[in-house]
């Protein structure tokens, strides 16, 4: 089978020139990582086996490994691999790797996993048949009664970047294209240039997706909770005033009237 390639090779040359900066991204302090490793802790017990397509530089793969489970990661990018591998063995831990693009139904092994997550592919694939391939893909290799954890960027992340982060932006960007604006109003996904090539996608069409396989949801939630809006800032908050806010943003993170603050949301359903 011939890949559909489009622009995978811009996302490997992306993250190979800088694995370190994805890795800090999800650093142990960030709300992301908090947020979405208690999440997991629901649900995934020590000795489980775990496969993390577009698993990074390992942030998520060294976490469940220190936790005792059996931990295969598959990546794009071969500086993501090399990293992951680093931090485990950093930690003296043992993850299993494999470089290669998670389109290719043969590059994965011959087993079915108690649990897979798919935390990247879907923030960089435009097109719905390719999405929807990964996740035909991660569903052949997870156990019946397994639970899979399906990652994408929000719709509203932009806006929530630019009133944190970079106040004129949406202003620049939409004077040079107004195609995610149009987006916006529509509440449907956007494809561009972002921090790379990037698939922005509508939490209506985050359900309707991840529904469409027969899977019975577990659970949606947002990776930042209503702290979203305010992750600059947040960095400046110190304790106790900062675990307060992390305790509320967690309860609340899978409150439906709250996933449009977050700049990630997380599918867990249940084959």
């Amino acid at each position: 089978m011939k890949l559909v390639k489009e622009n995978s090779e811009v996302i490997k040359a992306y993250y190979d020139s800088n694995p370190l900066l994805e890795w800090e991204r999800t650093n142990e302090n960030q709300i992301e990582y908090i947020i979405t490793t208690k999440m997991l802790s629901r649900y995934i017990s020590p000795e489980e086996s775990v496969l993390d397509i577009g698993g990074g530089p390992g942030r998520y793969s060294t976490w469940l490994a220190s936790r005792g489970c059996d931990v295969t990661q598959i990546d794009l990018s071969e500086g993501n691999i090399d990293l992951a591998k680093t931090k485990a063995k950093e930690h003296n831990l043992s993850i299993k790797t494999i470089c290669g693009n998670a389109l290719d139904e043969g590059l994965y092994p011959d087993k079915k996993y108690d649990h897979i997550l798919v935390m990247g592919p879907m923030y960089h694939l435009f097109k719905y048949e390719d999405r929807k391939r990964v996740i035909d893909n991660a569903l052949l290799h997870l156990k019946k009664g397994g639970k899979i954890y399906i990652a994408f960027i929000n719709l509203f992340a932009g806006l929530l970047y630019y009133l944190d982060d970079d106040k004129y932006g949406f202003k620049q960007q939409h004077d040079i294209d107004t195609s995610y604006g149009h987006c916006l109003l529509e509440n449907i996904g956007w494809n561009g240039k972002a921090f790379t090539e990037a698939r922005f996608e509508a939490i209506p069409e985050i359900k309707r997706f991840c529904n469409s396989f027969g899977l019975r949801q577990i659970n949606l939630f947002g990776q930042e909770g209503f702290l979203g809006p305010f992750i600059h800032q947040f960095d400046n908050i110190e304790e106790p005033h900062r675990s307060l806010y992390i305790d509320y943003a967690y309860r609340m993170c899978d409150m439906e009237d709250h996933l449009i603050m977050s700049a990630h949301i997380m599918y867990i359903g249940e084959k």
